[in-house]
């Protein structure tokens, strides 16, 4: 019989993710700054810290928390991320967009993204794809209204083989959270 070493941890990788991000953003951050950002609670930030020490990608002292040149170099390059409008295209009333270049070809059924952003809080994430000059969901089947296009095709001004994610969620942060991680499901990580 194998003993369970404390409570499963209560956040992902995507919320070790957000933290770097975070630190980067701020350049110098506290512990509990990052627990009402993240929305996680103080011993999932304490978790998160030393895993991302461990890894040194940051450093720790009484003013905060920082990035390494290490912690830099790992966070690539930020994601474009915009509020956008598209009416019934999505599954929540707030959505926040994003674009990976070149991705398509990494696209499933865009299921597995929408499960990325759920995993982080959001209601979801639609997946769109730009081929042959035309945004499309990754069926092919199911039409993009032209008003959603518009404003798309406005916001990024895709590509061929680009894809479009927009993260759902009843606010802000958690729809971010849900276009990034859906995001990085697609892009490659460095850390």
């Amino acid at each position: 019989m194998s003993q369970q070493k404390g409570p499963l941890p209560r956040f992902s990788e995507i919320h070790v993710r957000m933290a770097l991000d975070l630190v980067a953003k701020h350049g110098r951050v506290g512990r509990k700054q990052l627990t009402e950002e993240l929305g996680v609670g103080e011993g999932s930030i304490r978790t998160i810290l030393n895993q991302l020490k461990e890894r040194g990608l940051i450093t720790s002292s009484r003013g905060g928390h920082a990035l390494t040149a290490k912690g830099r170099r790992s966070l690539g390059k930020p994601f474009e991320l915009i509020q956008v409008d598209v009416g019934s295209l999505t599954v929540d009333k707030v959505n926040v967009a994003t674009i990976v270049r070149g991705a398509a070809a990494k696209v499933k059924r865009g299921i597995e993204q929408r499960d990325e952003a759920i995993k982080v809080g959001a209601t979801g994430a639609t997946v769109l794809i730009f081929r042959g000059g035309k945004l499309q969901f990754p069926d092919g089947f199911l039409k993009v209204g032209k008003r959603s296009t518009e404003v798309l095709m406005k916001s990024f001004n895709p590509r061929e083989g680009d894809v479009i994610i927009i993260g759902s969620a009843r606010d802000v942060v958690t729809a971010e959270a849900g276009a990034k991680a859906a995001a990085r499901s697609l892009a490659s990580l460095r850390y």
